[in-house]
Order: C-alpha cells, then sequence, then structure tokens
C-alpha cells in the first residue's frame, strides 16, 4: 500500500479530482508535487490538463510540451499537448503532435478524434473524415461507451457534410442518435444537413430542440445555437439569426467560424465595415481559416471593388484548389465583371466539387441561361431538384426559361410552396420574390395576364422588402440631381474646352438606353459580323471616370468635380486602359487586334456616361437603343434584376424614365460626335434595313451573319438571353396593353 505522500499516489489523487470536475484542486496537487520535483512529467502532464479544463490552452501548451520533451516516448503526452493546441488554435502544431501520438501507439484512439478536430478546424474535411473513420474503427460497442461512439458518427456526419455528401452525413447522423437520441450535437446538425434537401420544418425542430438538448454553457451550446442561427439565417431571417449567433458567442467567444458566420449576417444587410471587423477576429485566432478569406474576399466584390475580390479568391483556389465556396464566390465575381464563360467555369467546378450541393446546382443554371445556354441551364435546375425538391431558385429559374411550357406540376409545387410555413415566416420575402417572379413568367407565357400580373406585384413588393432590409434604398430626387449636375457640366463649352483630349481609336461602339429596350439584340447583331467582338455588359467606362480624381491626385474630389481640371494626359491615361481593358478581352477570346475593327461595349446605364465617353473617345461610336417605355417599363417590372434599384417601385420606375429621356434629349443637343439612334420597334419590323443602318453607322460591309445572329455562338450576360437566342419577333411590342390597369399610376406619371 502506498504512502499518501508517495508521489504516484499524490498522481492518482490528483487525475481523480480532475475526471470530478474539481480542475482548480488538480492543478494544486500538480504544483505540489512541481515544487518537489519540477521535472516530473507525470505532474506536468497533469498540470496541462488542469489548464485545458480551467480554458487556458496557453498554460496547459507549456506544460504539456515540457511533459512530452522529457518523456518522448510516451504517445499520450503527445495527444494530450495536441488537445491543448487544438484548443490554442494550431491546429496545424496539433495535427502533427498527434501524428507523433500515432507513430508510437499506431490506431490510438484519442489521438485519432483530436486529429480529425484538427484537420477539420483546418477545412481539410478529407483528412478529418479519415481521421474519424480510423478511429471508429476500434471503437467499443458496449452501452458504456455507446456516448463517445455517438459522438465520433457525429463528427464523422460533419466532415460528409462538408464535402457535400449530403445523404451520407443525414445516415451518420441517425446512426449518432440510434446510440444517444439526446446528443446535441447531432441532433442540431442533422437539422441544418436536413435544410439542404429541403426539410425544412423537420429541420427547425430539430435545430430548435438541440438548444434545448445543450445546456447552457460551453462549445457543445455554442454549436447547437449556431445550427440555429444559421438554419434561420438562411430562411431568411436575420434578426433571430444574429440572435442565435449571439447566444453562441457568449458560450464560445473563440469560435472563428461563428465570427465568420456573424460577419456575414453583417455583409448580407450591407454593413462591410461591421462585416470586415467580425472576418478580422476570426482570421486573428485562425490565420488560415480558408472560409473566412472568401468571406473577406468577397466584401472585395459587394464594395464594388471587382477586379480586386478575383484576383484574391484566385489566390486563395491556388492554395485550395477545389474548394467549392471559393469557386462559388470566384464565379459570381467573374459574372459581375462580365466573363460569362470564366463564371460558368468557376461554378461547374464547385458543383464537381460539391454534387450534392443544390444551391451551387442552381447557380450554375442561374448563370448558364442568363450567358446563353438554355438547355443546358434547365437540366442543372433539374439535377437541383433531384437533391432538393423544394429548390426554390431552381424552380424559379426553370419557369422564366420555360415560361408558358413549365410543366404543370412544377407551377402547381411553387404554388404549394408559397403557402408553406417555412415561406409564411417574417424573412421569407427572399423566397417568396423568387415563386412570385418565377409564376409572373409562367402565367405570361400561358396567355394568363391577370395572373401574371398579380404574381408580378406580389414579386415586387417582396423583392423590394427583402433588399431594404438588407441595405437598399432608392432616392429619384437623389437621381434627378445627378442628372441636373451632368446637363450643367457636359455643355458645348465644355466639349470645345477638351477637344483634342481622349485616344483617337475608333474601335470602342458604345451601344446605350434603359434595360430591355433592345441593346442586348443590338450587340448581338453586331456581334455576329466577323470583324466585331461583343465585349458584352462592362464596367469600364464607370471605372475609368470614378479613377478620375486618383489620376488627377485630388483623391477626395468626387469625379464630376474633378472636371475642371481634366488635362488631356488624364484623359489619355484613363482611355488607354479602358481600350487595353477591351483588347484584353479579344485577346482572351484568341483574336488578334488587327482582326477586330470594332468592339461592342455595352452597358445600358452608360446613356448617364456618354458625357465622359464621347470626351475619352472623340471617334467611337455611340448607339442609343429605344423602345416604347411603356413596353420598357412592363419588361422591367417584370424581371427580378439583381443589382437595378429603381425598378421594383413603380413611382422610382416611372421617374428613372423621366430622367433618362431627360439627359437623353440634353446629349442631342450638345454631344459633338454623331449618335445613331435605333429603336427596337423597327429593328423587328425591318430586321435587315435597321441591320445595314447599323453597319453602315460603324463603318463595316455588309456580312449575311448578322441577319441569324441568333445562331452565333456566343456568351451573353444579360436577362434578354431567351429573347436573343431566337429570331425577331413582335410579340413584345406594345405588350404594356396587356398590364395597362397594372401600370396605371407609371402610366400617369410618365404622362403622354
Amino acid at each position: 500500500m502506498r504512502s499518501s505522500n508517495d508521489p504516484r499516489a499524490r498522481l492518482e489523487r490528483g487525475f481523480a479530482r480532475l475526471r470530478a470536475g474539481d480542475a482548480a484542486a488538480a492543478a494544486a496537487a500538480a504544483n505540489r508535487l512541481l515544487a518537489r520535483a519540477p521535472n516530473h512529467h507525470g505532474a506536468l502532464n497533469l498540470a496541462g490538463l488542469a489548464a485545458l479544463q480551467q480554458g487556458d490552452a496557453e498554460a496547459a501548451i507549456s506544460h504539456l510540451t515540457r511533459a512530452e520533451a522529457l518523456a518522448p516516448s510516451q504517445p499520450i503526452y503527445a495527444a494530450n499537448l495536441a488537445a491543448a493546441l487544438r484548443a490554442g488554435h494550431r491546429h496545424e502544431d496539433a495535427a502533427a503532435a498527434c501524428g507523433r501520438a500515432l507513430a508510437l501507439r499506431p490506431g490510438y484512439r484519442a489521438a485519432l478524434v483530436t486529429l480529425g478536430a484538427a484537420r477539420f478546424a483546418l477545412e481539410d474535411y478529407a483528412g478529418a473524415l479519415a481521421a474519424y473513420e480510423q478511429a471508429l474503427k476500434g471503437a467499443v460497442t458496449d452501452a458504456a461507451a455507446d456516448a463517445e461512439t455517438a459522438l465520433l458518427h457525429a463528427y464523422r456526419a460533419d466532415a460528409l457534410r462538408e464535402l457535400g455528401r449530403v445523404r451520407a452525413a443525414v445516415a451518420a447522423y441517425e446512426q449518432a442518435l440510434e446510440l444517444a437520441p439526446d446528443l446535441a450535437h447531432a441532433v442540431g446538425n442533422l437539422g441544418l444537413t436536413l435544410l439542404a434537401l429541403g426539410e425544412h420544418e423537420r429541420a427547425r425542430t430539430l435545430c430548435e430542440r438541440a438548444c434545448e438538448l445543450a445546456g447552457t454553457v460551453g462549445a457543445d451550446a455554442a454549436r447547437a445555437w449556431i445550427s440555429l442561427g444559421t438554419l434561420r439565417r438562411r430562411e431568411g431571417e436575420l434578426e433571430p439569426a444574429m440572435a442565435a449567433y449571439f447566444e453562441a458567442h457568449e458560450r464560445d467567444p473563440r469560435d472563428a467560424a461563428l465570427k465568420t458566420l456573424i460577419g456575414s449576417v453583417w455583409a448580407e444587410v450591407a454593413d462591410l465595415q461591421q462585416a470586415v471587423l467580425w472576418y478580422e477576429q476570426a482570421l486573428a485566432l485562425e490565420p488560415e481559416r480558408v472560409e473566412t478569406q472568401v468571406a473577406l474576399a468577397d466584401t472585395l466584390r459587394e464594395a464594388g471593388d471587382v477586379p480586386a475580390a478575383i484576383e484574391r479568391l484566385r489566390g486563395i483556389l491556388n492554395e485550395h484548389p477545389g474548394h467549392a465556396p471559393a469557386l462559388l464566390a470566384l464565379g459570381s465575381a467573374l459574372w459581375e465583371d462580365g466573363d460569362a464563360e470564366g463564371a460558368i467555369g468557376a461554378c461547374r467546378e464547385a458543383v464537381a466539387a460539391q454534387p450534392e450541393d443544390a444551391s451551387a446546382r442552381a447557380r450554375l443554371a442561374g448563370i448558364l441561361a442568363s450567358a446563353s445556354d438554355v438547355d443546358a441551364a434547365n437540366a442543372a435546375n433539374r439535377e437541383a431538384l433531384a437533391v432538393n425538391p423544394h429548390c426554390v431558385p431552381a424552380l424559379s429559374n426553370l419557369a422564366q426559361n420555360l415560361r408558358g411550357k413549365l410543366p404543370a406540376e412544377d407551377a402547381e409545387r411553387m404554388e404549394a410552396l408559397l403557402q408553406a410555413r417555412w415561406v409564411t415566416r417574417s424573412g421569407g420575402e427572399g423566397v417568396r420574390a423568387m415563386l412570385h417572379f418565377g409564376l409572373a413568367h409562367y402565367c405570361d407565357g400561358a396567355k394568363d395576364h391577370a395572373g401574371a400580373a398579380r404574381h408580378a406585384v406580389a414579386g415586387n413588393v417582396e423583392h423590394w422588402a427583402y433588399k431594404r432590409s438588407r441595405g437598399w434604398s432608392y432616392d429619384p430626387a437623389e437621381y434627378a440631381a445627378h442628372i441636373d449636375r451632368l446637363m450643367v457640366t457636359f455643355t458645348p463649352e465644355f466639349f470645345a474646352r477638351t477637344r483634342g483630349h481622349g485616344d483617337p481609336s475608333g474601335a470602342p461602339v458604345f451601344i446605350v438606353g434603359m434595360p430591355r429596350s433592345g441593346t442586348t439584340l443590338t450587340e448581338t447583331i453586331l456581334a455576329s459580323h466577323p470583324r466585331v467582338f461583343g465585349a458584352g455588359e462592362r464596367s469600364f467606362a464607370g471605372r475609368a471616370f470614378a479613377a478620375l480624381p486618383r489620376v488627377l491626385g485630388r483623391p477626395d474630389t468626387a469625379p464630376l468635380d474633378c472636371l475642371d481640371g481634366l488635362t488631356p494626359q488624364a484623359t489619355r491615361q484613363l482611355a488607354g486602359w479602358h481600350l487595353e481593358q477591351l483588347y484584353t478581352l479579344t485577346r482572351k477570346a484568341g483574336l488578334a487586334d488587327d482582326a477586330v475593327l470594332r468592339i461592342a461595349d455595352k452597358m445600358p446605364d452608360n446613356y448617364s456616361q456618354l458625357g465622359w465617353i464621347v470626351t475619352a473617345f472623340p471617334n467611337a461610336r455611340i448607339i442609343h437603343c429605344r423602345r416604347d417605355v411603356r413596353d420598357v417599363a412592363v419588361s422591367c417590372w417584370m424581371t427580378q434584376f439583381k443589382e437595378i434599384r429603381w425598378a421594383f417601385d413603380l413611382e422610382h420606375l416611372a421617374e428613372r424614365i423621366i430622367q433618362y429621356r431627360r439627359i437623353m434629349d440634353h446629349w442631342r443637343r450638345v454631344l459633338p460626335v454623331p449618335m445613331l439612334e435605333i429603336d427596337y420597334e423597327e429593328t423587328v419590323a425591318d430586321q435587315a434595313g435597321q441591320t445595314r443602318r447599323l453597319l453602315d453607322f460603324i463603318g463595316l460591309d455588309w456580312d449575311d451573319a448578322c441577319l441569324r445572329f441568333h445562331e452565333t455562338e456566343r456568351l451573353v450576360r444579360t436577362a434578354s438571353v431567351t429573347q436573343v437566342r431566337q429570331p425577331v419577333y413582335t410579340r413584345s411590342v406594345a405588350r404594356w396593353r396587356r398590364y395597362e390597369d397594372m401600370l396605371a399610376p407609371l402610366l400617369a406619371q410618365l404622362g403622354d
């Protein structure tokens, strides 16, 4: 029998206290031993574990590092050090310590579990899955070990879910719950995973139950609240989501993944400054966290610096190839930059990386439809619905692509979804908007104009409410004041003073007009000519003008206020940059510079930039696409634009049209270059005649390919793709008459 003062007996008593949850007493016992024997590795091990239980990861790492150094042949010390390193967010070091433990004791379960956790934190989900599956091979099946084995199944399910293997993850969570029905970790994460399969009500029930089961303190409780918060955010309930995330934050304030999620809510409500602060806190804890790096890069896109976002995302993907969230973020950035082909490629890679992610397939489908390939888009939508039958973006995409040809069962499913509890809850405006817009297109195609009007009105109301809660606003008076400034600034005197500025190139052709006025049709006709390159919707003109203060050394001055000091050198510098961007696109397309005589730069909103454009490119061709503004209005009203803010309120829409007409009248009076005005109605009535006018204006010979524009194999970035893939038709002329009652307030505001 050992004496009570025997070091081994003291050590055993210390570990007994630790197992009983009395970390302070265990630490005191360890310190008494260390006072007598500073290099007692067993006492250092006890001190480290006590510190870890008290939440002092740095002290735990210090003690356990010494213990392992003193007894490097003891795998338990390396395994315990790994747990401390993981608690200190040093995940690479934790994985290395696990490796040392496993080299000494292959199949060491504790080391495998910690290795899986470290790999998961490093977003190496395949590595985490391998570690958890190896740990499960040695799992004991008696009742006493069921709770531990259940947790391993839940961890394995987490890795499967992150790898996009949704159904396998559900099965693994259910295995865990068979062994431990009240395991909060499995209950909450199963709920979150079922959300991806469209099982919203069961998902909510499980996430709420997880919060009840998880208790009030610690990482387990935090994870339960994270699951509930994420469910709420995905269903559009941002304030309840943030409340749940802060419940989690109180329980585990050093969770980097949680800080990233909180940042993502701030980003969604357009408070990018707050979002960046939270992302930076997350990266301070875990600098290598890819999810956070992607979110931070995406804030650059949201802030309007799309090229910087693309550069950063490509850097992330160079280090982490195949990272699905990074690929989807890159796809969004490339799409905004006008690179439809690159956006499609990035989204296809994301789908390949996570084939059971319905939302990724729906995102790919949306880009495919807007870019050109409607058949491929519809196939991708069907694949999304095979994963999640309630994938609203896929259903809405199909309805907008197929219109009246949408199968009746799909339309019925959309109508039923509008009544679903998860859709009717507060916060469901975004989902309801998508369903209404999709059904508006379906009804319009089926010639149910009353139904189309009803859904269009509801869709616009819901979409505006959804976007307004996320930071959108629009002030018609502010835009009218901007038009006033343009008219006062760009005068005949200004153009006389700046004559000789800019780049003399005659290559650029600027196609402008209101959205839905025929700009895409015009560009596609021209781009069918072998000597014309269609650049699509590009923001180069706006970006060049916005850079004027920097180029002139007046960074705190608004661009319009810099024009009084405009120099030929500054104008040529910015025009040269713009022209280089256009030729970069032609070269990417494999075209030699001398093979392209004209480059069509189609951005409808550039109608407000014409003063700057003709200053920068005095030999450019300007084509103004016109259409009956009543038809423009109804087409905009039926379209769920992603970025345009003025199209969802009839008063805003009418005021925008009024200001558009004012500035175009001004340009007709003052522009020092000719401008061709081409009417949509005349183009559809006499395609050949109007095409000849276009080609004559830009100085090119006739080519029959321009009459077969709908056969052109090029990607188009527009909401009008289903129209430009068909020969010209007249059914959209005077379309407004079918919706005259709905548009009455707008028509009254517009007058004659």
